[in-house]
């Protein structure tokens, strides 16, 4: 690849909704600015929509687009894994050995769900009743259980910081009550929320 390549104004590391919408609103503000995006996804997911999907508002598949077309125009998208930082030489080292220097960087790679952490989780997951709308595979099992259940108890959590998004756990409850309530169905279904934290949103 030609040496100038190698250098970009702004490097944005992470191409979830974070890293699109800085590009984007970069870009706009100033067309000229070069700017490049280093993610090694195909695909971009837009998480956030997580959560309707598991309300039955939204298809799993509406949520998931390749991850070029969501690129914006005349930003730079760099395919790779990110191995490590250099900020005193200004360089972002990618796998394989290869550096890219940059004037701004931006590092919003998101977070890696440790589902390990809870002993048994990641075996019972999909099954017995146990989701998440933090995977996209998972959400359209939310749907289906919140479609099933007809009388009994619904138990909703909401880990400690850091997760992805805060409201999501919330969300999931506000919007299963809501189908219950609908059908008749929210007397027979006992809903419990319970939080990590000692507050819903994070403030007194």
């Amino acid at each position: 690849m030609p040496a100038n390549h190698d250098h970009h104004k702004v490097v944005i590391v992470g191409a979830g909704a974070a890293g699109i919408a800085t590009a984007a609103s970069l870009i706009a503000r100033d067309p000229s600015l070069d700017i490049a995006l280093i993610d090694p996804a195909d695909v971009h997911y837009y998480q956030p929509g997580w959560t309707m999907v598991g309300a039955g508002v939204f298809q799993a598949p509406s949520t998931a687009r390749p991850m070029q077309s969501v690129i914006p125009r005349g930003v730079r998208w760099i395919q790779a894994h990110v191995q490590g930082f250099d900020p005193s030489g200004q360089t972002v080292l990618l796998a394989g050995g290869r550096a890219i220097s940059y004037e701004q960087l931006v590092v919003c790679p998101g977070l890696k769900l440790d589902w390990q952490a809870i002993d048994g989780l990641a075996q019972t997951l999909g099954r017995n009743g146990v989701t998440s709308n933090y995977r996209y595979d998972l959400a359209p099992y939310t749907w289906q259980l919140v479609r099933s259940l007809k009388q009994g108890r619904a138990l909703f959590t909401q880990p400690p910081m850091p997760i992805k998004c805060a409201g999501a756990p919330q969300k999931a409850l506000y919007l299963a009550c809501d189908y219950w309530r609908q059908n008749g169905r929210l007397g027979q279904v006992k809903a419990s929320f319970c939080t990590a934290g000692n507050v819903l949103f994070g403030v007194s």
